[in-house]
C-alpha cells in the first residue's frame, strides 16, 4: 500500500539521519546524489577503501535500526 511505502521511506530517512555524520554523508552522496565511491573519495579527500568501509558500516547500522535492533 502507499501508506506502508511512505512509512518505510520515513523509517529509512530517520535511520539515515541517526547514522554517524561520516556514515550519513556517504550514504547521502552514494544513494541520493548517485556518486561513485571514487567520486565520493575525491570530494571527502579520503581513500576509496575508506569510503567503501564506511558505506559497509552504514549498511550494517541501517539494517540494525530498520530491523528494530
Amino acid at each position: 500500500s502507499m501508506a506502508s511505502c511512505a512509512e518505510e521511506r520515513l523509517a529509512m530517512t530517520q535511520a539515515i539521519m541517526a547514522l554517524a555524520p561520516k556514515h550519513r554523508e556517504i550514504v547521502l552522496l552514494y544513494y541520493y546524489q548517485d556518486m561513485t565511491l571514487t567520486e565520493i573519495a575525491q570530494v571527502l579527500e579520503v581513500a576509496p577503501s575508506t569510503v567503501k568501509r564506511r558505506l559497509d558500516s552504514a549498511h550494517k547500522a541501517l539494517q540494525r535500526k530498520l530491523e528494530g535492533g
